[in-house]
């Protein structure tokens, strides 16, 4: 391996650590509507069958078949919400509606294949007349006792609403950290002709809104005195400070050593990864982290999906980020270090950035996410390889690549 990364931590190392670490879990009790985007802490567990009762699927007749008969008495209505009180008896049927209890052992005939009569209903031949055809049965999706959702899922529109199918009106979560968003550096914000705007204050303030994570902002000058006073500040006002720049080796990086001033003993500094590699994880006795990454924004945006969302991750019983597989549009490779790729999702497969390095944003903004490229590896067109969306992000709603000349 190549001078300096002998003793580096690799990446799954260096997560092996992080979730080694404990954090003050707590939980609480939020009505099911709030709940969008939270963690569950409790499974959520199907109080009855569903469905609870034999249910039509479609608007109709609700026929109790004879062989060969065609034409049937109807005898009543049934709407959702009610029951059919009498006794269906063979030759017989009733109008039905979608979502209705059905009368038992019948098949459901859609009305556009019935003609009706006053008082009877004529089936067309073609209708098949097999009894519980186009009826959900009892207890066919589940049963009572049933999970339906898991400790440790994240609550997306479509888990929310079977968790309130469940009969779930409130549902126990953890507790969402607050993070305290720290950038820093004499350049950001300025505006002088070496000076640049700030990219990853709004950067880790989205990602963290998108975690539903209380977000607080603050910026640090890059002297001893005001790096000190502005992380103090921040470390008592949030469960986890993130701090960016000032964790590698200039004269001016004086990140790591503040942390430490402050309480915060070091579980980890630097990772043989590309972007990314001086990352910084430190936590206080009280259970408070701190999480220092580099300044270049493409790092920002990948170590926030690579160490951030595990920190955060712990609040919530260690939860951590799905990766998927997908075929390789484009044949890409690695060196020494283990690469983290901005890839954009095209035709049915992940086609890596033609990036120009952890500083090229716009070619990170023009992607869906990143691929996971081991240590002195190559993939060829159409291999699988991992691919981890961006946070909060939409798929296809990608920022523009600028033509470029290479």
């Amino acid at each position: 391996m190549a001078e300096g990364l002998v003793n580096m931590l690799s990446y799954n190392q260096a997560l092996d650590l992080i979730h080694s670490q404990q954090a003050p879990i707590q939980t609480e009790d939020i009505a099911i509507e709030q709940s969008f985007n939270r963690v569950l802490a409790v499974d959520i567990c199907l109080p009855k069958d569903q469905p609870s009762f034999d249910r039509s699927t479609m608007d109709g007749f609700a026929v109790k078949p004879i062989d060969g008969q065609r034409i049937y008495d109807v005898v009543g209505t049934v709407h959702a919400g009610e029951i059919f009180e009498g006794e269906l008896i063979a030759g017989q049927a009733v109008r039905i509606m979608t979502g209705a209890p059905c009368p038992a052992d019948v098949c459901v005939v859609p009305i556009e294949l019935c003609y009706q009569g006053e008082d009877n209903v004529t089936i067309q031949e073609n209708a098949p007349l097999d009894v519980h055809k186009n009826v959900a049965l009892r207890g066919e999706d589940g049963h009572a006792g049933d999970v339906v959702a898991e400790a440790g899922t994240r609550l997306g529109a479509a888990v929310l609403s079977c968790c309130a199918m469940a009969g779930a009106s409130s549902v126990t979560v953890f507790k969402n950290p607050s993070v305290a968003v720290v950038t820093t550096g004499d350049e950001v914000g300025g505006e002088g002709e070496a000076q640049i705007c700030d990219s990853n204050g709004p950067l880790l303030a989205a990602f963290c809104a998108a975690l539903d994570c209380e977000i607080k902002r603050f910026h640090a000058k890059d002297t001893t005195d005001g790096l000190a006073a502005t992380l103090k500040q921040a470390s008592e006002a949030a469960d986890i400070v993130v701090t960016t720049g000032g964790v590698s080796a200039g004269s001016k990086d004086f990140v790591p050593q503040t942390a430490n001033e402050l309480g915060f003993a070091t579980i980890l500094h630097k990772v043989a990864i590309q972007p990314g590699k001086p990352i910084l994880i430190c936590q206080h006795s009280d259970g408070r982290f701190f999480v220092g990454l580099p300044g270049n924004p493409v790092s920002v945006l990948a170590t926030a999906h690579l160490f951030l969302i595990h920190i955060i991750g712990l609040y919530w019983g260690g939860w951590q980020p799905e990766w998927t597989e997908l075929p390789l549009i484009n044949t890409c490779q690695s060196k020494k270090r283990h690469l983290f790729l901005p890839a954009a999702l095209r035709d049915g497969g992940v086609d890596p950035a033609r990036w120009n390095g952890s500083g090229d944003l716009i070619a990170a903004a023009a992607c869906d996410g990143l691929i996971n490229i081991p240590p002195d590896s190559s993939f060829e067109e159409g291999a699988m390889i991992p691919f981890l969306p961006f946070i909060g992000g939409v798929i296809g709603d990608r920022g523009i690549l600028p033509p470029r000349n290479k």
